[in-house]
């Protein structure tokens, strides 16, 4: 008995000495890959076999195989949980928590047998595993019940579904489930997901739309997964607002059905920053029902709805934004991050460009012209609008019954085209416009319902001074209205909103708050802590956010001079010599910020005259030639041109004239440009000017000559064939509108930068709430007595 007892103790330290070898094994040389899927389950599978095979482990798993030696219970269970620690070890995270909390290596390697190896899984895979088989037993008979055959078809089943319901394929889908009508709620993957899961997911709404007519029993839609998720949470999560309103329509009880985290579909579209869902959600659920958790801050609850509301204003979606702020008022006065947000994102007014234009021409008296001219052209343009896709439909048949005049119908179609798409980008920026107006207004009545101590609300200071440098002068204008000493608020830098207005080129926001500058010494001797005044601060260079807005390098210089030379007249003469605290004058900071844009300036104006200068040469050259030759030739006895008594020959000679002239005149123009000095002051109106003249001479001799050529080809090839004129008339057309597309931009630039000032101050403040006028709201704390004239 003795000799047997130790023959035991022997074996089993031997067993216990290959098991600490097992145990030492590097995992990493034998599985170097983690399974994430099915695409990776062979090599796994392969190197896990290998690693299994090298320590004689792989009878743990396969009854078919080996065990490592005669073991005991004990040496079973910890070579079981070796294995399943090298398993669970080579499994990524996902994987892993459909295995977590099996307990034995072979329930585990089943598991995962069974979900990425579905068709080469065994049969003893399939059927229920029996701890108590070994290899030597009784041999096993597994029998393949009619449930086994019926859950491997269940497996290809679903297979087939996940794939056609990813792949959007309903015909193959559909296949399946004229069958199997009970598939369409049935989960196909280990997540619990449906098919209507997956298809709301990944937004194959077409395919949602044709699935929900399989389902009859409507209470089978709030199938949940393992999440505890219905279709209608996965779609408030992914914000496939499209999917909602289906499932909505089609089950309204869905809206108060709960997951896992006690949370109902519009919480999870909430939580998951989905603004058009959420939306959505909110107006189909009663909000008292369902109340977000805005009394938490500064916990998620409320901080999620300010991010909300600042995402729908930053992606301009005001509309949803005023619904926000109207169901939930809270959220506009918690902190200062809505208005912040309304000042930086607000949209530019829709009418300005033409608005420049008319005030400068409008009668002293009439101060709607320029606000009720711009409306009737919009009234006239909108019918014209609506009348283009008919117009579309019947332009072929229009082109092939005149047949003729199609260069004539080509170039109206696509007038037409042209004039239609800024229409309707007109009509949503207008729209943009007075939904933008709407958000501000309702937020500052928000603010203005809460108590505050100091001279203004806190809420107002940053949005002010950001309104400020984005020249949204509609919030300034807003801000002051409510709240007047708003206008003495100063960011980090110790700059108010005049300064910033001056440095961020807000002409707008300077236009709404001249007079209080102009008319109030405190504000036009005002300086920073570098002494810096106000013409200082006009002689930096503008942000190059700003500079962009403007073509080309000269304008934008000349734009710069423009600022300095209207605060000029603002400041106190004596300001204009003053020093900053590195010993520079207003003029000498303009000199160094500028001197880079003044050389960039100089080299677009020789490019531009260098090219048109070009053009007019080869111009004159050819009307020129054309004047001393004239069409027909000339009588041999008297030397008068053959054609002279034909109104064709009349129209040759003074159009080659006219292009002659004006092509010369162009070619000196481009020349005295590119002749000039290029000082600073240059590019204010002397260099801006000869452009403009040299830009419009030139297209006047590009038509005149077009013309004269017209007028030639007609009077020697045409034979007083007068249906000819169609087409000679299209082709010489065709030119012409190529310059004038091209070009006709930037002469409309050059003209509008040099003779309509940017500085119409008195139109902003009567188109503005905010009144001046009522100087003693700014100034009682300095007590001084002031009204504005």
């Amino acid at each position: 008995m003795a000799d047997l007892s130790n023959a035991l103790d022997v074996s089993a330290h031997i067993e216990d000495l290959k098991y600490l070898c097992a145990s030492n094994v590097n995992v990493c040389n034998f599985v170097s890959v983690k399974l994430s899927g099915d695409r990776k389950y062979l090599i796994w599978k392969a190197q896990m076999l290998c690693l299994m095979e090298s320590q004689k482990m792989r009878g743990i798993v396969d009854t078919n195989f080996e065990s490592p030696g005669a073991m005991t219970e004990g040496i079973k269970k910890q070579y079981d949980s070796l294995l399943k620690g090298w398993i669970f070890g080579s499994l990524s995270e996902d994987v892993l928590t459909t295995v977590i909390d099996l307990e034995s290596a072979r329930a585990v390697w089943r598991k995962l047998k069974s979900i990425y190896d579905p068709d080469l899984s065994s049969l003893q895979d399939i059927a229920s595993p029996s701890p108590s088989r070994e290899r030597g037993t009784e041999t096993e008979i597994i029998t393949v019940t009619e449930t086994e055959t019926e859950n491997k078809g269940n497996t290809k089943r679903n297979k087939k579904l996940r794939k056609a319901t990813v792949e959007s394929l309903w015909w193959e889908a559909e296949a399946i489930l004229k069958n199997d009508k009970d598939a369409a709620t049935r989960a196909i993957s280990n997540d619990g997901n449906t098919m209507l899961h997956l298809a709301v997911g990944i937004g194959q709404n077409d395919f949602v739309e044709k699935l929900m007519n399989f389902i009859n029993d409507e209470k089978a839609i709030e199938k949940k997964n393992s999440e505890g998720h219905t279709a209608l949470h996965i779609a408030a999560i992914v914000g496939n607002k499209y999917a909602a309103e289906l499932l909505v329509k089609k089950r309204k009880e869905l809206l108060g059905i709960s997951d896992h985290k006690a949370y109902v579909p519009l919480l999870s579209a909430y939580y998951n920053m989905q603004l058009n869902t959420f939306v959505y959600l909110l107006e189909a659920t009663q909000a008292k029902q369902q109340p977000l958790p805005l009394g938490l801050y500064p916990g998620s609850g409320a901080r999620t709805g300010i991010n909300l509301l600042v995402t729908a204003i930053f992606t301009r979606q005001y509309d949803l934004a005023s619904t926000l702020v109207n169901i939930y008022p809270e959220l506009a006065t918690i902190d200062d991050n809505v208005l912040l947000a309304i000042a930086k994102t607000f949209p530019n007014f829709l009418y300005t460009k033409a608005k420049d234009i008319l005030w400068a021409l409008r009668s002293s008296k009439n101060k709607y012209y320029s606000w009720l001219l711009p409306e009737m052209v919009m009234i006239l343009l909108v019918p014209v609008a609506a009348l283009y896709p008919l117009y579309q439909l019947f332009r072929l048949l229009i082109l092939m019954i005149y047949s003729p005049f199609f260069m004539l119908y080509f170039l109206l179609w696509k007038v037409l085209a042209t004039v239609v798409a800024p229409i309707k980008r007109i009509e949503k920026k207008k729209k943009e416009y007075k939904e933008a107006k709407e958000i501000l207004n309702s937020v500052c009545d928000q603010i203005d319902k809460q108590s505050f101590s100091g001279t203004h609300h806190p809420s107002y200071s940053r949005p002010i001074l950001e309104a400020a440098c984005q020249g949204a002068y509609e919030v300034v204008d807003e801000i002051l209205y409510r709240s007047p000493k708003a206008i003495d608020c100063k960011n980090q830098n110790g700059h108010n909103i005049i300064q910033l207005a001056v440095l961020n080129r807000s002409e707008k926001v300077y236009n709404l708050i001249y007079h209080i500058v102009e008319r109030k010494d405190f504000y036009r001797t005002i300086i920073d802590s570098s002494k810096n005044n106000l013409l200082h601060l006009a002689g930096r260079l503008a942000p190059s956010r700003i500079l962009s807005r403007t073509t080309g390098a000269a304008l934008q210089l000349q734009r710069e001079l423009q600022w300095r030379e209207e605060v000029e007249k603002l400041v106190f003469p004596t300001y204009l010599t003053k020093e900053n605290i590195f010993k520079e004058t207003p003029e000498m900071v303009f000199t160094r910020e500028h001197k880079d844009l003044v050389k960039e300036g100089e080299k677009w104006m020789k490019t531009t005259a260098e090219s048109c200068n070009i053009t007019a040469a080869l111009i004159t050259t050819i009307v020129f030639a054309a004047a001393i030759t004239v069409p027909g030739g000339s009588n041999q006895e008297t030397g008068t041109p053959l054609f002279n008594k034909d109104a064709a020959f009349t129209i040759f000679a003074v159009s080659d004239a006219i292009s002659l002239f004006s092509s010369a005149t162009a070619l000196l123009v481009f020349l005295s440009i590119l002749t000039a000095r290029f000082s600073e002051q240059d590019f204010l109106v002397s260099l801006p000017r000869r452009l403009i003249i040299g830009l419009c001479t030139l297209f006047l001799s590009t038509t005149a000559m077009m013309v004269a050529f017209s007028a030639a080809l007609f009077l020697v090839f045409c034979d007083q064939r007068e249906w000819m004129l169609a087409p000679i008339g299209g082709l010489a057309c065709l030119p012409i509108v190529v310059f004038v597309t091209l070009q006709f931009p930037l002469v409309l630039d050059l003209f509008r930068s040099t003779y309509f000032p940017m500085f119409g101050k008195q139109r902003y403040i009567d188109s503005g709430k905010f009144n001046p006028n009522d100087i003693q709201s700014f100034f009682g704390n300095l007590g001084v007595d002031y009204v504005l004239e």
